[in-house]
C-alpha cells in the first residue's frame, strides 16, 4: 500500500460548532499562555509539575504515553477506557473538584462539544506552532485523528468480494442473526450515526432499499434510517461489548460467518491471530463511518503544561504513531498512513460517511430517543 497523507481529509468537517464550547474554552486559560507561547518555554514549564494521566478508548494509549514519557522525560500514564466512561470520569472529577485524570482523548464529539466543554468540565488547546499543519475544521476544538469503522467479512470464505454490498441486506432473512455489532447502547458514536443518517440522507437510504428491493420503500417511521435501524434491531443481531469482540466472530472457521461492524485496529489482531478478515469495499451507501477523537484537558488539572504538551505530541506523526498503525487518520496534514496498515482503509476512506458538523448537537439531543428506539426494537 502506498504511503498516503492524512490531508486528503482535510475537506471531510467535523468542525466543531463554535457555540457556548468557545465560551467555556477562552473562560479559562490555564498554563503558559498563547502569548507566550514556544516549544521550548511549555517544555520548562512542565518540568515543575507533576505526573500525568492520559486516557482513550485505545490500548495503544499505553504505548503513546511511554513514548511521550521517554522522549520528553515527563511521566505519563496511559489509560484505555471507553467514550461513555470517560464522560462519567471527567463530569464526576470535575464536580468533586478531584481531577486525577489530565487528558481524554474522547471519541464523542456532540457529547464534547454539547456536554464537556460547555460545563467546563474540560479544555480544547491547540498548539500554535503546528497550527498550519491541522486544517481549520479540526481546530476547535482540537481533533487529533478520525477513526474508521467498517463492515467486514470473512476473506476465508468469501475470498477477495464481500458478500454484501447494501446495507439494507443486512436486514433480510439470510443474515438474519449473521450481523455482529458493538452494542449500540454501550457506543454512542454508533446512535450519532444514526441521527447523522436519518437528518442528512433519506434519499440515499432510499435509493439503497430500491437497489435491494427493487421496490419503493414504504414506512411508517419519521425516515428510511429510523426503518434501516429497526429492521436491523428486530433481524438479532449478535450483540458483543466491544469490537474487540466481533473480530473473531467474523473470522470464525464455519460455513457462513457474519458481517461484522468494528474499528479498522481490528485488522491487525485478525492478522496477528491468523484469521481472515476484509473491509465490505462494495457496500452501498458507505461501507462504514469515521470518527473523530477530540483532545481535552480536564480544566482542573494539577499539570497544565504537561498536558498541553502531551495534547500537542499527540497530534503530530510521531505521537500518533501507534494509532496510524491501527488505522487512525490523524488530522496533521504531514503525518502519513504507514504502509504496513493491516485494513487497507487508506485506499477507500472515500467511502465512509463523514459527519455533518452542524448538526452534531441535534446528534447529542436525541441520542435517548435512538437509545430508546434500538432497544425497543431489539426485544
Amino acid at each position: 500500500m502506498p504511503k498516503i497523507s492524512t490531508y486528503m481529509l482535510a475537506g471531510v468537517s467535523v468542525l466543531a460548532i463554535g457555540l457556548a464550547s468557545a465560551k467555556a474554552q477562552e473562560a479559562k486559560e490555564i498554563g503558559i499562555p498563547d502569548s507566550e507561547y514556544s516549544l521550548e518555554a511549555l517544555i520548562e514549564a512542565a518540568k515543575t509539575e507533576e505526573p500525568i494521566t492520559v486516557i482513550d478508548a485505545t490500548g495503544k494509549i499505553v504505548s503513546m504515553a511511554e513514548n511521550f514519557s521517554n522522549k520528553y522525560g515527563l511521566k505519563a500514564t496511559g489509560v484505555k477506557m471507553s467514550g461513555q466512561d470517560q464522560e462519567q470520569v471527567i463530569a464526576r472529577e470535575a464536580a468533586a473538584d478531584n481531577v486525577r485524570t489530565d487528558v481524554f482523548n474522547m471519541s464523542n464529539l456532540p457529547s464534547v462539544t454539547s456536554q464537556i466543554l460547555p460545563q467546563g468540565f474540560g479544555i480544547s488547546w491547540l498548539a500554535p506552532d503546528i497550527k498550519d499543519k491541522i486544517p481549520a475544521e479540526y481546530q476547535s476544538p482540537a481533533i487529533t485523528s478520525n477513526n474508521p469503522w467498517v463492515f467486514a467479512y470473512n476473506t476465508d470464505v468469501h475470498g477477495d468480494t464481500c458478500p454484501v454490498d447494501n446495507l439494507w441486506a443486512l436486514t433480510t432473512e439470510e443474515w438474519k442473526g449473521r450481523v455482529a455489532i458493538p452494542d449500540p447502547l454501550l457506543r454512542n458514536e454508533t446512535m450519532f450515526w444514526f441521527n447523522q443518517l436519518a437528518t442528512h440522507e433519506d434519499v440515499a437510504m432510499r435509493e439503497a432499499y430500491k437497489a435491494q428491493f427493487d421496490e419503493e420503500l414504504k414506512t411508517d417511521e419519521a425516515n428510511a434510517t429510523a426503518e434501516w435501524v429497526k429492521r436491523l434491531a428486530q433481524n438479532k443481531p449478535k450483540v458483543t461489548k466491544s469490537d474487540t469482540d466481533v473480530g473473531p466472530i467474523v473470522g470464525a472457521k464455519e460455513e457462513k460467518p457474519p458481517i461484522g461492524f468494528l474499528s479498522a485496529a481490528i485488522f491487525r489482531d485478525a492478522k496477528k491471530d491468523g484469521y481472515g478478515m476484509g473491509i465490505c469495499k462494495e457496500m452501498k451507501p458507505w461501507i462504514g463511518q469515521l470518527t473523530p477523537r477530540v483532545a481535552v484537558i480536564a480544566s482542573g488539572t494539577k499539570s497544565p503544561n504537561t498536558a498541553k504538551l502531551f495534547v500537542r505530541f499527540m497530534m503530530t506523526e510521531e505521537g500518533m504513531a501507534p494509532q496510524l498503525g491501527d488505522g487512525k487518520i490523524s488530522t496533521n496534514r504531514d503525518a502519513k498512513m504507514p504502509e504496513g496498515e493491516a485494513s487497507g482503509i487508506a485506499n477507500v476512506v472515500d467511502r465512509l460517511y463523514v459527519n455533518h458538523s452542524e448538526t452534531t448537537p441535534d446528534d447529542f439531543a436525541k441520542l435517548q430517543d435512538w437509545q430508546d428506539f434500538w432497544l425497543t426494537n431489539s426485544r
